[in-house]
């Protein structure tokens, strides 16, 4: 294949990774599906629907009650002396009544519009706990293909390390029981990585159970990326924000307001019940009469209670024991949100700490395993001593990865604990991880290019994912950096995962030939 041939296969190369990153499914748009396929969010909204009648329907009962009929009757009357008598009634009335002074009904009045009220606040919680949800899907399905394509990489590496062991022990240089060892290693990495692929699957089943359709792949958040800060950076004005703003908390102050409203219902049936009634029947046989009569009556009826049993009182000491509870409801609720803000406060301030701390370890690691392999070369280190180091290295990339995503979710939930996570907080993070496809996959082209098509050996720095297809059993992957603590002013560049390798010690594939196997329904792995 000629140079020009190579170029051209490497553009088209170039192009698909970037139609993929640009056809990635993002943050935002998991989140709007899952906000319109949840159908607990769906029965919230119909609840608070129904809510909504509450105060026409309590308007109504101070308003005048008009009612109307029609009837027809045959009447017979017989008398001792005197003849039997027989006629027929028909007519129509109205009849009016409308409430003068009734305290019940307009205290239940007052309380249809605190009925409202929660029903909004009650979509608007179900409504942040879908973010939530949609959230937490999205990040575990992200951390489940970096773990999946971690131990790829790691299974690789030792195939590597293995492959060179052969070699040594044909050469004589290698003991068998460094090729056991290798051996053990590498079956230990298989099983890591099918445990990493059947996780992978239930996190995309989780997803697509959330949305209600499957992605063919998700923008990934580029490594170099800055993290958002929070703001105030105190855990004291979080857990009074938490205590002032958290739905629940909302939610149980409303309870308490609807529950002394309706102690307020119970007293009133204490008060006298006032009442006009008026009622129209024209030109119609009333009754006692056999000619056609027409009745007009109104009235002012005045109702005062006097004794029911002791049934009042009882009802008064009930609703004010149900506000008591009401109101240690809502105490309960507000150290909960208090407590909740300042876990998840803690949880994104020692994820920081832990990504900054993860970053520097990885570049040991890093930095450790690339002399133990050139020690080992040399014969100062022995095969043991490689795989340990590998290890190290993997292991400590994997908890980098989780660090990362759970730092971010800890982010995003110490908003929920404030009532403040929205669509915009989510947006906000979704152009982290848009700008950061974006980038990666621009710095994947420029690599390739400049390389000539060639990847390294996956003893070397993996490049990080812009992409990756949500298909199961399938990985490509155009480029990664390294990462950087949370809310970093700006990125830092990274050095590849490790120095330069013998040519006998790299795994390097033809780039045409791995955008053919990318076509493939096989799983492929672009290193």
């Amino acid at each position: 294949m000629n140079k020009r041939t190579a170029s051209g296969w490497l553009l088209v190369l170039a192009c698909v990774a970037y139609a993929r990153s640009a056809s990635a499914v993002d943050l935002l748009t998991v989140v709007e599906q899952a906000s319109d396929h949840d159908a607990e969010l769906a029965a919230s909204r119909a609840a608070s629907q129904a809510a909504r009648q509450a105060v026409p329907k309590a308007r109504a009962g101070l308003l005048p009650q008009v009612s109307g009929g029609w009837g027809r009757a045959y009447n017979s009357t017989v008398m001792d002396g005197y003849p039997r008598t027989s006629y027929w009634q028909n007519g129509w009335t109205v009849s009016l009544t409308q409430p003068v002074f009734d305290w019940s009904r307009w205290t239940a009045y007052r309380q249809a519009d605190v009925i409202e009220a929660r029903g909004v606040v009650d979509v608007a919680r179900a409504q942040q706990a879908t973010l939530v949800q949609a959230v937490r899907a999205y990040f575990d399905a992200l951390a489940a293909e970096d773990e999946l394509m971690r131990a790829n990489d790691y299974t690789a590496a030792l195939d590597v390390h293995f492959a060179q062991l052969r070699r040594r022990r044909a050469a004589g240089e290698a003991t068998v029981i460094d090729l056991q060892e290798a051996e053990a290693a590498r079956e230990q990495a298989r099983l890591q990585s099918q445990d990493a692929s059947s996780d992978l699957q239930l996190k995309r089943l989780t997803l697509e159970q959330i949305t209600g359709q499957p992605f063919a792949a998700l923008s990934r958040l580029s490594e170099t990326a800055p993290m958002p800060g929070i703001d105030p950076v105190d855990a004291d004005s979080w857990a009074r924000q938490a205590e002032a703003n958290d739905y629940l908390v909302q939610l149980k102050q409303i309870d308490w307001r609807i529950a002394k409203l309706e102690v307020e219902k119970a007293r009133a049936r204490h008060l006298p019940v006032v009442n006009l009634s008026a009622s129209h029947t024209p030109a119609g046989a009333a009754s006692g009469y056999s000619r056609p009569t027409t009745t007009s009556t109104a009235m002012v009826s005045v109702t005062i209670p006097l004794f029911e049993g002791g049934e009042a009182n009882a009802i008064v000491d009930e609703k004010l024991a149900l506000e008591d509870k009401a109101q240690d409801e809502l105490l309960a609720a507000q150290r909960m949100a208090s407590g909740t803000a300042r876990e998840y406060w803690s949880r994104f301030r020692a994820g920081v700490v832990r990504v900054d701390a993860l970053t520097r370890l990885v570049q040991t690691s890093r930095a450790a395993l690339d002399a133990t392999q050139i020690g080992y070369k040399v014969g100062s280190r022995t095969s043991a001593d490689v795989l340990r180091a590998s290890d190290a290295l993997y292991a400590n990339r994997r908890d980098l990865i989780r660090a990362r995503y759970s730092t971010i979710v800890a982010l995003l939930q110490l908003k929920a604990a404030t009532a403040s996570l929205d669509f915009d907080e989510v947006a906000r993070v979704n152009g982290l991880l848009v700008a950061g496809s974006a980038r990666a996959a621009g710095a994947a082209s420029v690599r390739d290019a400049a390389s000539g098509g060639a990847v390294e050996a996956p003893v070397r720095k993996v490049v990080a994912t812009t992409v990756v297809p949500m298909a199961v059993g399938e990985a490509v992957r155009v480029g990664v950096g390294a990462p950087t603590a949370l809310a970093a002013p700006a990125p830092t560049p990274t050095a590849p995962l490790g120095a330069a390798r013998n040519a006998s010690d790299s795994f390097a594939v033809n780039a045409l030939e791995a955008w053919r196997a990318s076509r493939s329904p096989a799983q492929t792995t672009l290193r």
